[in-house]
Protein backbone atom coordinates (compact mmCIF):
# COMPACT_ATOMS: atom_id res chain seq x y z
CA UNK A 1 0.00 0.00 0.00
CA UNK A 2 1.54 3.36 -1.00
CA UNK A 3 2.30 5.62 1.95
CA UNK A 4 -0.04 8.43 0.87
CA UNK A 5 -3.05 6.09 0.87
CA UNK A 6 -2.14 4.52 4.22
CA UNK A 7 -1.65 7.93 5.83
CA UNK A 8 -4.92 9.23 4.43
CA UNK A 9 -6.95 6.27 5.59
CA UNK A 10 -5.41 6.20 9.06
CA UNK A 11 -6.48 9.82 9.40
CA UNK A 12 -10.13 9.48 8.36
CA UNK A 13 -10.63 5.73 8.93
CA UNK A 14 -12.49 5.26 5.65
CA UNK A 15 -11.98 3.19 2.55
CA UNK A 16 -11.47 4.73 -0.86
CA UNK A 17 -14.09 3.14 -3.13
CA UNK A 18 -13.62 3.59 -6.88
CA UNK A 19 -16.43 2.48 -9.17
CA UNK A 20 -15.60 1.63 -12.79
CA UNK A 21 -18.36 1.66 -15.40
CA UNK A 22 -18.64 1.60 -19.18
CA UNK A 23 -20.11 -0.48 -21.96
CA UNK A 24 -18.89 -3.95 -22.86
CA UNK A 25 -15.34 -3.93 -24.22
CA UNK A 26 -14.57 -0.39 -23.05
CA UNK A 27 -11.71 -1.51 -20.79
CA UNK A 28 -13.23 -1.65 -17.31
CA UNK A 29 -11.24 -4.67 -16.18
CA UNK A 30 -8.00 -3.33 -17.68
CA UNK A 31 -8.36 -0.14 -15.64
CA UNK A 32 -9.43 -2.02 -12.52
CA UNK A 33 -6.55 -4.48 -12.76
CA UNK A 34 -4.04 -1.65 -13.17
CA UNK A 35 -5.28 0.06 -9.99
CA UNK A 36 -5.10 -3.26 -8.16
CA UNK A 37 -1.53 -3.89 -9.30
CA UNK A 38 -0.26 -0.35 -8.77
CA UNK A 39 -2.06 0.50 -5.52
CA UNK A 40 -2.64 -2.93 -3.96
CA UNK A 41 -6.40 -2.39 -4.13
CA UNK A 42 -9.08 -5.06 -3.84
CA UNK A 43 -11.09 -5.63 -7.02
CA UNK A 44 -14.75 -6.62 -6.74
CA UNK A 45 -16.76 -7.37 -9.88
CA UNK A 46 -20.53 -7.00 -9.91
CA UNK A 47 -21.00 -9.82 -12.41
CA UNK A 48 -19.17 -12.23 -10.07
CA UNK A 49 -22.16 -12.09 -7.74
CA UNK A 50 -24.40 -13.16 -10.62
CA UNK A 51 -21.93 -15.77 -11.83
CA UNK A 52 -22.07 -17.60 -8.50
CA UNK A 53 -25.82 -17.99 -8.86
CA UNK A 54 -25.72 -18.95 -12.54
CA UNK A 55 -23.00 -21.56 -11.98
CA UNK A 56 -25.48 -23.60 -9.96
CA UNK A 57 -27.52 -24.21 -13.10
CA UNK A 58 -25.30 -23.52 -16.13
CA UNK A 59 -21.90 -24.56 -17.40
CA UNK A 60 -21.55 -22.09 -20.28
CA UNK A 61 -22.70 -18.62 -19.23
CA UNK A 62 -23.28 -15.87 -21.80
CA UNK A 63 -23.97 -12.15 -21.58
CA UNK A 64 -27.66 -12.79 -22.13
CA UNK A 65 -27.73 -14.96 -18.99
CA UNK A 66 -26.10 -12.24 -16.87
CA UNK A 67 -28.49 -9.65 -18.29
CA UNK A 68 -31.57 -11.80 -17.68
CA UNK A 69 -30.70 -12.53 -14.05
CA UNK A 70 -29.69 -8.95 -13.24
CA UNK A 71 -32.81 -7.53 -14.90
CA UNK A 72 -35.15 -9.85 -13.02
CA UNK A 73 -33.43 -9.29 -9.67
CA UNK A 74 -33.83 -5.54 -10.12
CA UNK A 75 -37.48 -5.89 -11.13
CA UNK A 76 -38.22 -7.95 -8.03
CA UNK A 77 -36.06 -6.20 -5.43
CA UNK A 78 -35.20 -2.78 -6.86
CA UNK A 79 -32.16 -1.27 -8.54
CA UNK A 80 -29.94 -1.43 -5.50
CA UNK A 81 -30.20 -5.18 -4.93
CA UNK A 82 -26.84 -6.09 -6.47
CA UNK A 83 -25.26 -3.12 -4.74
CA UNK A 84 -26.41 -4.53 -1.39
CA UNK A 85 -24.56 -7.72 -2.09
CA UNK A 86 -21.48 -5.75 -3.07
CA UNK A 87 -21.66 -3.62 0.08
CA UNK A 88 -21.21 -6.74 2.19
CA UNK A 89 -18.13 -7.66 0.18
CA UNK A 90 -16.66 -4.16 0.60
CA UNK A 91 -17.06 -4.24 4.37
CA UNK A 92 -15.47 -7.69 4.62
CA UNK A 93 -12.28 -6.73 2.79
CA UNK A 94 -9.32 -5.47 4.78
CA UNK A 95 -7.96 -3.53 1.82
CA UNK A 96 -8.11 0.24 2.17
CA UNK A 97 -8.71 0.85 -1.54
CA UNK A 98 -11.54 -1.01 -3.25
CA UNK A 99 -12.28 -1.04 -6.98
CA UNK A 100 -15.82 -1.96 -8.06
CA UNK A 101 -15.83 -3.03 -11.69
CA UNK A 102 -18.98 -3.15 -13.81
CA UNK A 103 -21.59 -0.78 -12.32
CA UNK A 104 -24.77 -0.83 -14.40
CA UNK A 105 -27.48 1.10 -12.55
CA UNK A 106 -28.11 4.01 -10.21
CA UNK A 107 -28.68 1.75 -7.22
CA UNK A 108 -25.10 0.58 -7.57
CA UNK A 109 -23.94 4.18 -7.95
CA UNK A 110 -25.75 5.07 -4.73
CA UNK A 111 -23.58 2.54 -2.92
CA UNK A 112 -20.44 4.42 -4.00
CA UNK A 113 -21.94 7.77 -3.02
CA UNK A 114 -22.49 6.44 0.49
CA UNK A 115 -18.72 6.55 0.99
CA UNK A 116 -17.06 9.90 1.65
CA UNK A 117 -14.16 8.76 -0.53
CA UNK A 118 -16.30 7.24 -3.27
CA UNK A 119 -15.66 8.03 -6.95
CA UNK A 120 -17.07 6.92 -10.29
CA UNK A 121 -14.90 6.53 -13.40
CA UNK A 122 -16.60 6.06 -16.77
CA UNK A 123 -14.63 4.26 -19.53
CA UNK A 124 -15.66 4.67 -23.15
CA UNK A 125 -14.35 3.56 -26.54
CA UNK A 126 -15.66 3.47 -30.14
CA UNK A 127 -18.20 0.71 -30.64
CA UNK A 128 -16.26 -1.16 -33.33
CA UNK A 129 -13.15 -1.20 -31.16
CA UNK A 130 -15.19 -2.56 -28.25
CA UNK A 131 -16.61 -5.31 -30.46
CA UNK A 132 -13.14 -6.32 -31.63
CA UNK A 133 -11.89 -6.57 -28.06
CA UNK A 134 -14.82 -8.74 -26.99
CA UNK A 135 -14.62 -10.95 -30.06
CA UNK A 136 -10.90 -11.48 -29.52
CA UNK A 137 -10.98 -12.33 -25.82
CA UNK A 138 -14.20 -14.45 -25.88
CA UNK A 139 -14.48 -14.46 -22.11
CA UNK A 140 -18.18 -15.35 -22.21
CA UNK A 141 -19.97 -18.12 -24.08
CA UNK A 142 -21.72 -15.82 -26.56
CA UNK A 143 -18.95 -13.29 -27.27
CA UNK A 144 -18.17 -14.64 -30.75
CA UNK A 145 -20.78 -12.69 -32.71
CA UNK A 146 -20.68 -10.57 -35.85
CA UNK A 147 -20.45 -6.80 -35.60
CA UNK A 148 -24.02 -6.53 -36.94
CA UNK A 149 -25.34 -8.83 -34.23
CA UNK A 150 -23.31 -7.02 -31.59
CA UNK A 151 -24.96 -3.72 -32.57
CA UNK A 152 -28.43 -5.20 -32.81
CA UNK A 153 -28.47 -7.47 -29.76
CA UNK A 154 -25.62 -6.98 -27.32
CA UNK A 155 -25.72 -3.19 -27.33
CA UNK A 156 -29.44 -3.28 -26.58
CA UNK A 157 -29.46 -5.60 -23.59
CA UNK A 158 -31.45 -4.07 -20.70
CA UNK A 159 -28.34 -4.01 -18.52
CA UNK A 160 -26.46 -1.96 -21.13
CA UNK A 161 -29.04 0.76 -21.64
CA UNK A 162 -28.55 2.51 -18.30
CA UNK A 163 -24.78 2.69 -18.61
CA UNK A 164 -24.87 5.74 -20.88
CA UNK A 165 -26.90 7.59 -18.23
CA UNK A 166 -24.25 6.78 -15.62
CA UNK A 167 -21.74 8.72 -17.72
CA UNK A 168 -23.48 11.94 -16.71
CA UNK A 169 -22.85 11.11 -13.04
CA UNK A 170 -19.19 10.17 -13.44
CA UNK A 171 -16.49 12.05 -11.56
CA UNK A 172 -13.99 11.20 -14.28
CA UNK A 173 -14.25 10.02 -17.90
CA UNK A 174 -11.57 8.11 -19.81
CA UNK A 175 -11.62 7.63 -23.58
CA UNK A 176 -9.83 4.32 -24.10
CA UNK A 177 -9.09 4.37 -27.83
CA UNK A 178 -5.28 4.14 -27.91
CA UNK A 179 -2.60 1.84 -26.49
CA UNK A 180 -2.15 0.52 -22.96
CA UNK A 181 0.50 3.09 -21.98
CA UNK A 182 -1.83 5.92 -22.94
CA UNK A 183 -4.63 4.40 -20.87
CA UNK A 184 -2.41 3.91 -17.83
CA UNK A 185 -1.21 7.51 -18.03
CA UNK A 186 -4.83 8.67 -17.90
CA UNK A 187 -5.56 6.41 -14.94
CA UNK A 188 -2.53 7.76 -13.07
CA UNK A 189 -3.72 11.33 -13.64
CA UNK A 190 -7.14 10.50 -12.23
CA UNK A 191 -5.71 8.64 -9.22
CA UNK A 192 -3.60 11.68 -8.37
CA UNK A 193 -6.76 13.79 -8.41
CA UNK A 194 -8.59 11.29 -6.22
CA UNK A 195 -5.74 11.43 -3.71
CA UNK A 196 -5.92 15.23 -3.59
CA UNK A 197 -9.71 15.23 -3.28
CA UNK A 198 -9.63 12.65 -0.51
CA UNK A 199 -7.01 14.64 1.39
CA UNK A 200 -9.28 17.70 1.28
CA UNK A 201 -12.03 15.72 3.01
CA UNK A 202 -9.93 15.03 6.09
Amino acid sequence: MPYFFSFLLMENNQKIVIGITGKNGSGKDTVSDYIVEKYQARKLVYSDLLKKALRVFLHDIGRDDFSWLATNLRKRYGEGIIGKGMEKAIEKTKKEVVVLSGLRDFGELELIRNYDNGYLIYIEAPVKLRWRRIYKRRSKADDEVSFAEFLKVKENLPTEKKIAALKKEADYIIVNDKDLDHLQTKVESILNKIIKNSNKKQ
